[in-house]
């Protein structure tokens, strides 16, 4: 009797070395259990076995995050208007063509007159350019031109009468003088009116021409979108959930309301189509690697009604987020859902808390054991193996691949049908 307590104290100071994290998707392994071990007043050691069968292995790496448009369409306000009444409340179904903004009909006619004075003042300016050659400014130019020869041409017949006159001795030296420094000034008037024709004829060539020409074209197309009464009514272009505008955070902005006022260019709402809906997700630096587009993505959240969504990685931010005071920084990662069935569109709404698990490692056939059947570390790690004929274990030194929280893929070393055993305690009874 004190033979066998010595060789039970023996064996509750054994122990088995635990190695790391799992998932085994589908099943295959065909777990036996033998339990055994005397009561000897301590824990005693129980042996499990299982026979290594190939099936399929996921690892999967675990994040949450939240139900967001993906198919969207984004609704603008045309221009400068108060609201007057809204056909929605955000976060409902709308109908493609229902009315969700009415805008102020006065306000759309002060819009639409200052876009038609924008574009008629740019068409009048473009008209000007266009005919620049014939225009009142080159024929101003050219005016001043003709008028600066014609007084040099004058003075020249008169210089030469009077030189006549003073090689005759008629006319005094000085008042010769005088018109030759007039014919100075009149030479320099004329190229300083030539000068201005030409500056004059630049100014309705190149980039000044081009620029009226683009104003013109800006005005008109300003004017077209304004439209007329009709543009005070905003449809909904297609199907789908409308919500607020999503700017700057989690918080969005406030939309629309009945009674404010919008500018030109705000975001009023965003329709989401249910059949391409999104979801996204925060990465740390430590998992940016782990997580690339393609993947393979399940999801679920507790208001899924129990349902199991499936998807892949669509992007992953380049730029981090970092807000003011955060100790790290952290990447915006989005994955595009599978259509949704009837059901699941009824249950799932943009805005829900969702759980991600991406699939980060995938082989459908492998040989996986539980972590606690692996003894050891890489590259010397091993398990007891029962020879099929029976007899006492052996150890067999193996090759591990990824690791998971339930099962560990073995590479090499074992084949199927082979049966692995390992012994963990189990407490006494009382």
């Amino acid at each position: 009797m004190a033979h066998f307590l010595e060789r039970l104290g023996r064996l509750t100071r054994r122990r088995w070395l635990y190695i790391g994290a799992a998932v085994v998707v589908g099943g295959g392994l065909l777990l036996g259990m033998t339990r055994g071990g005397d009561k000897a007043g301590g824990d005693s050691l129980a042996e499990q076995s299982l026979v290594v069968q190939r099936a399929p292995f996921v690892v999967s790496a675990n994040f949450s995050g939240r139900i967001a448009p993906g198919d969207r369409i984004d609704l603008i306000a045309p221009f400068e208007a108060a609201v007057l009444r809204l056909g929605f409340t955000y976060g409902e179904q709308v109908e493609a063509g229902q009315v969700l903004v009415e805008l102020d009909p006065a306000d759309v006619s002060r819009s639409r007159a200052e876009a038609e004075s924008a574009w008629l003042k740019a068409e009048e300016e473009a008209t000007k350019m266009e005919n620049w050659d014939q225009g009142a400014e080159m024929r101003r130019a050219s005016r001043a031109v003709t008028a600066a020869a014609d007084e040099l041409n004058d003075l020249e017949t008169k210089l030469v009468e009077t030189k006549a006159l003073l090689d005759r001795g008629l006319v005094p030296r000085s008042e010769y003088d005088g018109l030759l420094q007039q014919r100075r000034q009149r030479q320099t008037g004329l190229i300083v009116a030539q000068e201005d024709r030409a500056e004059t004829a630049r100014r309705g060539q190149g980039g000044d021409r081009r620029i009226a020409l683009l104003q013109r074209d800006v005005a008109r197309s300003r004017y077209a979108s304004v439209g007329g009464a009709e543009g005070a009514v905003i449809r909904a272009p297609e199907a789908g959930v409308i919500v607020r505008p999503d700017i700057g955070g989690e918080q969005g902005d406030k939309g629309a309301y009945a009674g404010g006022r919008v500018s030109k260019g705000q975001l009023l709402g965003v329709i989401a189509s249910t059949g391409g809906l999104d979801v996204v997700f925060t990465l740390d630096e430590a998992d940016l690697n782990a997580v690339t587009p393609g993947q393979k993505a399940v999801v679920t959240g507790p208001g899924f009604g129990g349902a199991t969504l499936n998807g892949h990685v669509t992007g992953v931010a380049g730029e981090a987020d970092t807000a003011p005071g955060a100790g790290k920084a952290t990447f915006t990662a989005r994955i595009r859902l599978d259509p949704l069935s009837q059901e699941a569109t009824r249950n799932v709404r943009i805005g829900m808390t969702a759980n991600i698990a991406v699939v980060a490692y995938e082989n459908a056939s492998a040989v996986t054991v539980p972590p606690e059947a692996v003894q050891g570390a890489a590259p010397q790690a091993w398990v007891m193996v029962r020879p099929k004929g029976g007899g006492a274990p052996h150890r067999r030194t193996i090759s591990i691949g990824r690791v998971a929280p339930s099962a560990v893929e073995v590479l090499s070393g074992l084949r199927p049908g082979e049966t692995v055993v390992w012994e963990v305690p189990t407490p006494s009874a009382p």
